[in-house]
């Protein structure tokens, strides 16, 4: 979505009002959960705040800000370093011991979506440029391993929804002044449907379920395999160009399938560390 409408959306201004949206959206039924919850909030607000400052503010607007300036491949490429970035921080934060397995399946499923993405055709590896927005990129993939990894010190009482609604809110208000900034140059969200349809799909898909989904994921299974299923993003993406774009079903595309299972499987088999919260 980012890619999509990097021409006419302004990468700040997306992620102010998808996180806005998300917070007004949920509103009418975390704000309860929040005030009978807000000792839990008030003891852990710095935790809180970081979650929110690193998953929804700095990482969606560092992808945002990385997508306007590199290409679609680049994007999903360097996306896809998240879980070793994640794996990494994981061991020195949490002291997790590493397996030889986990490491293989992570590179094997990187190869899947990486044959997913150039089609098949490793030779156009060489024409790949690299830009600014790379770098963006790879730094959000960084600050979204710490997110991950943080989670597992989420306060035992505290549910999925007051957690995502308070990372919305402090992601609007952090992001609030850069938003000014943004429209004192001329960049704003335009009022037309595509605005209103590409501000609407990520608040409720990408904040709202997406969250809601992967921190129920992380505390359950932990971050580094809760971050290598995302190398299924590729897979679920052309699964729907072929259903609704009639992008046809190529070899290419069953083998890219096919790597990216064997190796996500790889890294998410044996036994979960439990929570430390």
């Amino acid at each position: 979505m980012g890619r999509f409408v990097r021409d006419t959306i302004p990468p700040i201004g997306l992620t102010f009002w998808r996180w806005t949206m998300c917070a007004t959206l949920l509103t009418p039924f975390a704000l309860p959960k929040l005030l009978k919850e807000w000792p839990i909030v008030r003891r852990n607000w710095k935790l809180l705040f970081g979650l929110g400052l690193l998953g929804s503010a700095m990482f969606q607007a560092m992808v945002y800000i990385g997508l306007h300036t590199t290409t679609a491949i680049n994007g999903l490429l360097l996306n896809s370093t998240g879980p070793v970035f994640t794996l990494f921080i994981a061991m020195i934060v949490l002291k997790e011991k590493a397996t030889l397995r986990q490491f293989i399946g992570i590179a094997v499923s990187f190869c899947g979506v990486a044959w997913l993405v150039l089609r098949g055709d490793l030779g156009s590896l060489g024409a790949l440029q690299f830009t600014v927005g790379d770098i963006w990129i790879v730094g959000a993939m960084f600050v979204w391993g710490l997110y991950s990894v943080l989670l597992r010190f989420r306060p035992s009482g505290l549910s999925d929804l007051t957690l995502v609604y308070i990372v919305a809110l402090v992601a609007a208000f952090m992001l609030s002044p850069l938003m000014v900034w943004e429209v004192s140059r001329g960049q704003v969200v335009p009022l037309n449907m595509q605005g209103i349809l590409a501000v609407g799909y990520v608040a409720v898909f990408a904040s709202i379920v997406a969250f809601l989904s992967f921190n129920a994921a992380v505390a359950r299974i932990g971050p580094t395999k809760a971050v290598t299923f995302l190398h299924f993003i590729p897979v679920f993406g052309t699964i729907l160009a072929i259903v609704f774009l009639g992008e046809r079903l190529a070899s290419y595309h069953l083998t890219g399938f096919a790597v990216v299972m064997v190796g996500v499987y790889l890294a998410t088999m044996g036994k979960t560390n439990a929570p430390d919260a």
